[in-house]
Formats: structure tokens, sequence, C-alpha cells
């Protein structure tokens, strides 16, 4: 099966791994299961096993995204724009989508019991959840699904991303972090100095929080490949160099996720237990991006390497 590059979804970055994640998953949904690998390279830009050319490939994922935006996970009963649900009606949401075309999105936002510990009546979300204030996931979700061209997702599978104003952003992209920045115009007005965001790269990587479910943890949201407090915290992930399938993906990323915490005793036993095996799964390198919530929102911090293949 012949091998395509897709150059412009790097996996040294959050929401550049999250968007060709995202790519599986779209053709896992169409039956047309897509082999996805990172080249061991300088920019480990995904590579994908596929019988479809890029133009297929770029009409199967708008047919997700707009599938995915009408879907009970980001339109419930009743109606809200947010994720913090009563805890009364985290249970109803999740039996709803799970019938749903995007059913999978809605295990990957709340868990059934976990609840906020301050409160103790709302939903804790995601680790991911970078939003704050009056932003609503949910809403801001269904609007990049809905609203990103094929345009957008070609430009972001095959070159530089352009950035526009006209979409929300999810605060995904390490880039296009402003809260230390020296600008003309207050960060914070979006209506002056709007944040510029790459639609085609967010709306993929919502479809790769398939690969990443949520779960009741200790104070908070266990969230796959998320680690540490809610304020304090930081997202792992793995490449791997051979194309594998969704399921393989899936699994590589469940165990092959590493604390920067576990990466200081690089001698220890534990450790080397743990890793001795990543080289044989095809695993090139492990990274890492811290979580800050310490401003008003969530962020990502520069990716750095954890582990690298000897």
């Amino acid at each position: 099966m012949p091998e395509l590059e897709l150059p412009g979804l790097s996996g040294d970055s959050p929401l550049g791994f999250l968007a060709g994640l995202g790519v599986q998953v779209a053709l896992a949904e169409t039956d047309c299961e897509l082999h996805l690998g990172w080249a061991d390279s300088l920019t480990p830009v995904a590579i994908v096993d596929s019988v479809f050319d890029l133009e297929e490939i770029v009409s199967r994922v708008d047919s997700v995204a707009k599938g995915w935006s009408q879907g009970a996970a980001l339109n419930p009963s009743p109606s809200r724009g947010d994720v913090k649900f009563p805890a009364s009606a985290i249970r109803d949401y999740l039996a709803e989508s799970r019938v749903s075309r995007n059913g999978v999105l809605a295990a990957s936002l709340v868990a059934e019991n976990s609840l906020d510990a301050m409160s103790r009546t709302k939903a804790k979300p995601t680790d991911l959840d970078f939003t704050s204030g009056n932003q609503k996931l949910l809403d801001m979700m269904k609007r990049i699904l809905s609203e990103t061209s094929p345009e957008d997702i070609a430009q972001t599978l095959s070159g530089a991303w352009r950035y526009d104003g006209r979409l929300p952003s999810l605060g995904w992209d390490v880039i296009d972090d402003r809260q230390y920045a020296l600008e003309a115009f207050d960060p914070t007005d979006t209506a002056r100095n709007p944040k510029l965001s790459c639609a085609g790269a967010h709306c993929l990587a919502i479809l790769g929080m398939f690969h990443f479910p949520v779960f009741r943890g200790y104070r908070k949201t266990a969230t796959t490949a998320c680690h540490g407090t809610w304020n304090q915290g930081c997202f792992s992930w793995p490449l791997w160099e051979r194309p594998v399938p969704s399921r393989v993906s899936r699994t590589y990323i469940a165990h092959a996720s590493i604390p920067p915490s576990d990466a200081v005793g690089v001698d220890s036993a534990p450790y080397v237990a743990r890793t001795r095996q990543f080289a044989g799964w095809g695993i090139t390198r492990i990274l890492t991006s811290s979580i800050d919530r310490a401003s008003k929102y969530g962020r990502f911090g520069p990716p750095r390497v954890i582990w690298r293949r000897g």
C-alpha cells in the first residue's frame, strides 16, 4: 500500500499530533482504515498508509466533521453550550451520546461521577478543556467542525498552516499563546485584536480526541496521556515510525505516555523496565508539554523530548 506524507502535520506539537490522529479517526469512521506513523526526522511529519489520495482524504474528513457537528455529543438535550453539566445530567448526556455518530467525543469530555472538587455539583471536564469565563467548549467545537471548509483541511494537511480569526481557538496551539504578548492592543480585546487560529488543525484535533477518553480520578477527571494536577499538569505523547491502524495508535498513547517526573530517574529500574519495549514497538520518541492554568486560560508549554530511541 502506498505511503503518503502529510507535511502540514508535525508530531512535535500537541495540536499537530492531535490533528494527525484526527485524520486517522475520520477515515476509520468511513470504514476505510488508514495507518498512521511519523517520520523519524528533525521534523516528524505524519505519514499515512492509504489507498486514497489527498483529495479523497480531505473529502472524507470533511464529511465526518460535519456529521460530528450535528451529533448529540455537541448538541445535548436539554440544550447547553459547555461541558460543566449538573451532576445529575452527566449519565443522561453520555447515554444519549453513545448512540450518536460522535458519541466517542462525549466520552472524551466528561466521565460519570467525576465532579468538580470544590462544588461537587458539576462535571469536571477533560484536562484538555482550556476554556474559561464565557467560553463554551461545546459551542466552540460545533462551530469549528461545521464551519471549517475542505480547503482549510487540505491546506492544513499539505503545507504551512494558515491563521485567521474567523473561528475560535481551543488553546491547543503552542505558538498562539498571548498571555505575555507585547502588542499594541490588549490580547484579551477580541474585538480589536482577535486571536488567530488554524481552523483545519483544530477541526482535525477535535476528531483526534477519540484517542483520549476520560475517567473518574482523584479530585479531577483523569484524562488519558495527561498527568499532574488540574492547574499544573502535562500532556505526554509518543511518536512511532511504522504506520499502524487506529487501535494500535490508541494502545501506544495509553501505554507509552510518561510523566516528566518519571523520566528524571532514567537509570531507575522501573523506568528502564517500562521503556525497554518502546523501541521494539516502533516508538522513536516521547514528548511532553506542560499544562498551565495559573492565568485565566489553560495553555500548553513548549514541547520537549523526554525519551528517545537509542
